[in-house]
């Protein structure tokens, strides 16, 4: 699924039943693989607004059992243990449910041995209100203390469902009747919970007498979004302390109190249980302890190493383990396959090791032998290709740089991890580069034949568009910009976005801010239609969205500079330079410049140069960030009026009125759940009502025919309608 496919983020999605949008004329033709202009393939609004900084099926038992349980592999999940073990290869292995019914034995199993949290009956009140948001860090047990508050919630017996994170929020509808409780696995990252879904889905649950869990990860960026845009303050998973998990998790394996005390006495000759039991513990590796201490079976022999044994302690070995392998490519063939084959015979394990060692083909040899020149025999030296070369730890040490701790970033289509490498002292890295740029002339041509061929991405693209901008800074003279208006003549649609982010960068010095002007001004009415699009982005990036008025009077130009020309070339050059100043005029909208950019494309559609298609059209892309609007409606704002007309406008043209009705058919039908916006369509269509033309007309008829009884401005509609059948006369046009 792209990221087109949803709803764009803050926005209310469109109604299911609603005819596809269509593309308008402003929409740049398809552009074949072989372009020269578009070798790397076309990017959609959404992609570029991005890129320009606007806006398990594994193998082994589930284990939980009195009085024995034997830990063969690593282990995973919350309160509980799964063991993974290679003998156990062939057969599937019963996982968590992520999408369908939750089955009995996964809830009993989460709640065998639980140990309640200090805060867990208030979230179980909270959860009683509407949708409880459940944040905390890998391990923690989320998952765990989740299907305990939906058992507890939901009553002994209730049917629960689990929800993958890419279920669409604004378009689901519980479709189980029998089901009281929903635990859904994050929330789709390209698709943020605006305030309207959030009731339609509190909505649906009151009705359905149902309870819903989101579990989420502990990212701060996302639980403040969530907070400013929801005003709902998720429930941070704090584990209960690990004395408290062990205790209750003990307990659960091994009912008797003096059967206890038999395994906890044999632990006490070789380990102190405090020592073990350290506060950063998760409940995951508690459990792990608990389960190693029952598999011991009062055995002070098979306690002895425990502390080595357990899973939280063994990363801290394994470069030791690698560093001392590092001569021996059998040896590390052979760690490798027996990784990989754990528990599996020995000779299948050999003969994978000797496969891989095989196909590595001296890249698992430290040193390889070479001929010296200057003598006859032989000198070993380090082999470049060796994978076990450097480490990234030692090349962190090399560079006075360290690695972060690991972060969730939900931007863009998908969610990711993130281990960011920061220097230890501040600014080192634009000291470095501002220092290699004026002092090796030659590194500094590298550098740009390096970068310019990044690949498009916007968390690579930004950084090298600042970087770019800064070197204008460092390099001055009269050729400051030299290198960037080299990305901006580029047929890389890439160079044009780091060349766009470059310019904005440059503009903060005082020298070289008039050049910058100059030359986006001169490109705006250039032939070439790479430094038009180039033009446009940079208005869309910083340094149009530090400086509305002049980016929009930029823009402006370029709208009057594309005249749909009847050459196969230039029409499709046209194209490419609408699709960026679209994508510049909504970055400039979704930045908080919304009036201006409101009551500039006003004025541009009263002035009638002939291109009201095309700002009917970039109107339209508008309405698909509707806050501003739907705001200005819902209290009768002066700006209401023109807004109003526009819509009219907009839907009395042929060319913008299918994009235009499908959006106001998502306004009507999210209006349900959202008060303002009720009232900013009920507002519009009363208007919309006063003087019912062929656009009007048509947009009444798909509301009657589309809408349900309770959607917003459907009685305006149809009243409409009944007066027009009865022979009531409005304007025509």
């Amino acid at each position: 699924m792209t990221v087109d496919d949803g709803v764009r983020p803050g926005e209310p999605p469109g109604p299911t039943s609603a005819a596809p949008k269509p593309s308008s004329p402003a929409d740049p033709e398809p552009v074949s693989k072989g372009s020269p202009l578009r070798p790397e393939g076309e990017l959609d609004v959404s992609e570029l607004i991005e890129v320009i900084g606007g806006a398990a099926g594994g193998a082994g038992p589930f284990v939980y059992a009195p009085h024995g349980n034997v830990n063969t592999g690593s282990v995973h999940g919350g309160q509980r243990v799964h063991n993974a073990s290679g003998k156990e290869g062939r057969r599937q292995r019963q996982g968590r449910v992520r999408e369908g019914p939750v089955p009995e034995a996964e809830v009993l199993a989460a709640a065998f041995g639980f140990a309640r949290p200090d805060w867990f009956d208030t979230a179980k009140k909270a959860l009683d209100q509407g949708p409880l948001f459940l944040a905390g860090r890998p391990g923690s047990g989320r998952r765990t203390v989740a299907l305990n508050l939906l058992h507890e919630s939901c009553g002994e017996g209730a049917s629960l469902r689990a929800l993958d994170s890419v279920t669409e929020l604004d378009r689901w509808e519980p479709t189980d009747a029998s089901a009281r409780g929903y635990l859904m696995d994050g929330l789709f990252p390209s698709r943020s919970l605006g305030p309207g879904v959030l009731g339609h889905v509190r909505s649906l649950l009151e009705k359905a007498g149902a309870r819903m869990i989101i579990v989420l990860p502990d990212d701060a960026t996302l639980l403040r979004r969530l907070e400013e845009d929801l005003h709902v303050r998720p429930t941070m998973c704090v584990p209960p302390p690990p004395a408290l998990v062990f205790g209750s998790c003990l307990e659960a394996m091994v009912p008797e109190q003096r059967e206890r005390e038999r395994l906890l006495s044999a632990l006490s000759r070789s380990h102190d249980l405090g020592d073990l039991l350290v506060p950063e513990l998760v409940p995951t590796e508690v459990v792990e302890l608990v389960t190693a201490i029952v598999a011991a079976d009062g055995d002070p022999n098979a306690l002895t190493d425990l502390g080595a044994r357990l899973s939280h302690r063994v990363e801290q070995q394994v470069p030791e383990l690698i560093a001392g392998l590092c001569d021996d490519p059998d040896a590390l063939a052979f760690l490798l396959a027996a990784c990989v084959y754990e528990g599996l015979d020995h000779r299948l394990v050999r003969e994978e090791a000797d496969r891989l060692l095989k196909l590595a083909d001296g890249r698992l040899t430290a040193v390889v032998s070479g001929a010296d020149p200057q003598r006859a025999e032989k000198a070993d030296r380090p082999n470049p290709d060796f994978v076990f070369r450097r480490s990234l730890t030692e090349l962190l040490h090399a560079i006075r740089a360290v690695r972060r701790e690991r972060e969730i970033r939900t931007e863009g289509a998908y969610a990711h991890s993130v281990e960011g490498v920061v220097f230890v002292r501040h600014r080192q890295a634009e000291a470095v580069l501002r220092h290699v740029w004026r002092e090796y002339g030659q590194l500094s041509e590298l550098l740009v034949e390096w970068l310019r061929e990044v690949d498009r991405s916007s968390e690579l693209t930004r950084p090298v568009g600042r970087l770019m901008g800064k070197a204008a800074m460092w390099g001055g003279g009269r050729r400051a910009l030299r290198h960037i208006q080299a990305l901006a003549t580029s047929e890389r649609t890439t160079s044009r976005l780091i060349a766009a982010t470059a310019l904005g960068v440059a503009a903060e010095d005082p020298v070289l801010v008039a050049e910058v002007r100059y030359r986006l001004q001169r490109w705006s009415t250039a032939a070439d239609v790479r430094l038009r699009t180039t033009v446009a982005y940079a208005c869309g990036a910083e340094f149009g969205l530090s400086r509305p008025d002049l980016a929009l009077r930029l823009l402006h130009t370029l709208l009057l500079g594309a005249r749909g020309h009847y050459v196969d070339q230039a029409r499709e050059d046209d194209a490419r330079a609408l699709l960026a100043v679209r994508v510049a005029i909504l970055s400039l909208f979704q930045a908080g410049h919304e009036e201006k950019v409101f009551g500039r494309l006003v004025q541009w559609l009263g002035a009638e140069r002939g291109d009201t298609e095309r700002l009917l059209s970039v109107f339209g892309q508008l309405l698909q960030s509707p806050q501003w609007f739907i705001q200005k409606l819902g209290n009768e704002a002066p700006e209401s009026e023109s807004i109003v007309e526009t819509i009219r406008h907009a839907l009395n043209t042929e060319s913008s009125y299918d994009a235009t009705c499908l959006e106001l058919l998502r306004w009507a039908e999210w209006g349900r759940s959202d008060e303002t916006l009720f009232r900013a369509v009920e507002n519009l269509f009363a208007a919309l009502s006063d003087s019912m033309r062929f656009g009007e007309f048509r947009l009444f008829v798909e509301m009657d025919e589309r809408g349900a009884d309770d959607w917003p401005g459907l009685s305006a509609a149809r009243a409409s309608l009944n007066a027009w059948r009865a022979g009531e006369q409005w304007e025509t046009a």
